[in-house]
């Protein structure tokens, strides 16, 4: 028989016939990898002045750790020859690579020299873009904090127009 017999129940969490699993789909659960750990703020979406901190902090430092990782990523490159290897030649003009001397070793370079250029100047335009960000969310927080206090005057203001006008006084 080509097929295994796998009986179907709908309440068995998964079948597992000779390496062949199913799932059961009445069943949900949410990956581990996607709850967050402990203190993250996972999808909370609500935010004050000292949660800004917070994520600005957050962002800065994720920055700095994918800019560090865009200047260490070139031991990728060193390892498959340098620079002169992701071209496919050698120093003296003949076709080269650590794959090989044959012509699909040196396309096969070329195109690896290509998207380690590409990837590396994508993380490093990453870690830029999460710098604006976070001087972004600062500039944010600042205007709140301003109009926290410009909104705390003018309740005080009117604090004090209410007594003045209760006590009968004019200023």
């Amino acid at each position: 028989m080509d097929t295994p017999y796998m009986p179907i129940s709908p309440v068995a969490p998964s079948v597992h016939i000779s390496g062949i699993t199913m799932d059961n789909v009445q069943r949900a659960q949410t990956p581990s990898g996607l709850v967050p750990g402990a203190g993250e703020s996972g999808d909370n979406t609500e935010w004050d002045a000292s949660s800004l901190d917070s994520a600005i902090e957050w962002l800065e430092s994720h920055a700095s750790f994918v800019n560090k990782q865009s200047y260490t990523m070139v031991e990728i490159q060193d390892r498959m020859g340098g620079t002169a290897a992701a071209s496919g030649m050698n120093a003296a003009g003949g076709a080269s690579s650590p794959l090989g001397a044959f012509d699909r070793a040196g396309d096969l370079a070329r195109k690896h020299g290509s998207l380690f250029t590409s990837t590396q100047q994508n993380v490093r335009k990453l870690a830029e873009d999460l710098y604006a960000a976070a001087k972004a969310l600062r500039e944010v927080k600042e205007n709140y904090e301003t109009a926290e206090k410009a909104n705390a005057m003018s309740a005080q203001e009117m604090e004090r127009a209410f007594s003045q006008a209760s006590s009968g006084s004019n200023g």
